[in-house]
């Protein structure tokens, strides 16, 4: 079996897992992780949920091929699917994985065990017709070439063309093929062909299935459930199949497709272009996944005054929510001067249905920098983000979030949320 990603020398806390052709290799050990620089902090570890990606200024590889143009299929220009997967060597290990796709030619993997640990991830990027792989613990990608880049490209064609069903994909060769039902097929530009099997071609495929270019068997997602989703019928759950043998049961949990990611988010934090203002706060472009969120306009004028609001305002929202959790970090949307105007108050809740009076943010790129001594913004500070603002992208209201320890600021974190700007919308 061929590994798609190179065997990097590395140590992790607990298993982490290698995307491979055919199936996921864990690898374990009990020694330290190294430093990743793409970490997710959930607020279940009282950290940022916000993902870093890099603390050093980055410049673009020789010979990095660009993606095409945005284009929307049925009017979205991507998707972000979140799913719970139970390994079948491991069903007391639960993982997580978040797949992202932008229209065309643009994903990123994000899969990393429940709970995780710092660096406890894998991370596969596709910018264009280029996969890179981030192994847990590893601060560099490694890009995939060749057969290996092709397999690595099908795996992620197979997924989308699944979860966007019948849409995005030109599933022009249809065969009846009883018994065994309706057939469909679809060559991948980059190398393979997809399959979708059904009882019949008006109902929805029980099975996708991919071949490499000469025909071999690649991955199959099996025995597929289906329920509502934004384009009608999505999966809800299936098994993946590899080499014969079942490599987990996943559950698809939501599926958002009015995320606003940017291109950078779809290559690995090495190859991301900005600028670097020191080690101390640099400048980072991060991920702010999506979020339920109540939005309260600030009678308070001074930043002493916005935080006892703000405290008072979460303590009174918390008491009335029983079957949830409030986030107890205040985020705050600023002025240019750097002055409260707007306080949200998060909600750490897993429902598709936000409770009521409260509104789903979607997730969102941003570019961040983080005041361990609890700094508070400035004109300034905000100008230096939104001159950091990567080509091709629009900037939005800067937002602050602070952590608290009694009325103590202990770290804030300065926000700028960026959108592609070729979009149209």
């Amino acid at each position: 079996m061929a590994h798609l990603v190179r065997t990097p020398s590395l140590t992790v806390m607990r298993c982490g897992f290698h995307l491979l052709p055919l199936a996921l290799v864990s690898a374990c050990s009990g020694d330290a992780a190294t430093p990743s620089e793409e970490i997710d902090y959930t607020e279940a570890r009282g950290g940022f949920e916000e993902e870093v990606s890099s603390a050093h200024s980055m410049r673009r590889g020789d010979g990095l091929i660009p993606p095409p143009q945005r284009r929307p299929i049925q009017g979205v220009y991507g998707f972000t699917a979140r799913s719970s997967i139970k390994f079948e060597a491991m069903p007391n290990s639960p993982h997580q994985l978040s797949a992202t796709y932008a229209f065309p030619d643009r994903a990123r993997w994000y899969l990393e065990p429940a709970n995780a640990e710092r660096g406890q991830r894998s991370v596969r990027y596709r910018s264009g017709p280029q996969a890179w792989e981030l192994p847990p613990g590893s601060g560099e990608a490694a890009q995939y070439h060749g057969e290996q880049a092709a397999q690595a490209l099908l795996q992620l064609e197979l997924r989308r063309a699944a979860l966007l069903w019948p849409h995005g994909v030109d599933w022009s060769g249809s065969v009846v093929d009883k018994p065994k039902g309706a057939l469909r097929t679809a060559e991948v530009e980059t190398g393979g062909q997809l399959n979708a099997r059904g009882p019949s071609l008006e109902a929805p495929p029980s099975s996708f299935f991919s071949r490499l270019s000469d025909g071999s068997p690649f991955e199959e997602l099996r025995d597929v459930e289906w329920t509502d989703g934004p384009f009608g019928l999505r999966p809800a759950r299936w098994t993946l199949i590899s080499g014969g043998t079942a490599i987990w049961t996943e559950s698809i949990e939501s599926l958002d497709t009015k995320v606003r990611f940017v291109d950078a988010h779809f290559l690995p934090p090495h190859l991301r272009a900005l600028p670097s203002l020191g080690e101390d706060n640099p400048i980072l472009l991060v991920e702010v996944p999506a979020r339920y969120r109540r939005r309260h306009p600030l009678t308070a004028k001074t930043w002493e005054a916005a935080m006892e609001e703000a405290r008072a305002f979460i303590a009174s929202t918390a008491s009335g929510m029983a079957s949830a959790l409030v986030d107890p970090s205040p985020v705050f949307e600023l002025s240019l001067d750097g002055l409260p105007r707007v306080l949200f108050v998060r909600l750490i809740y897993g429902g598709e249905t936000p409770p009521e009076g409260w509104e789903m943010a979607h997730g969102e790129s941003a570019l961040s920098r983080l005041f361990t001594n609890g700094e508070l913004p400035t004109p300034a500070l905000i100008q230096e983000l939104i001159d950091a603002k990567p080509e091709g992208t629009a900037s939005g209201i800067p937002r602050l979030r602070l952590t608290l320890s009694g009325k103590e600021v202990k770290t804030t974190q300065l926000l700028l949320p960026l959108s592609p700007s070729d979009l149209g919308d």
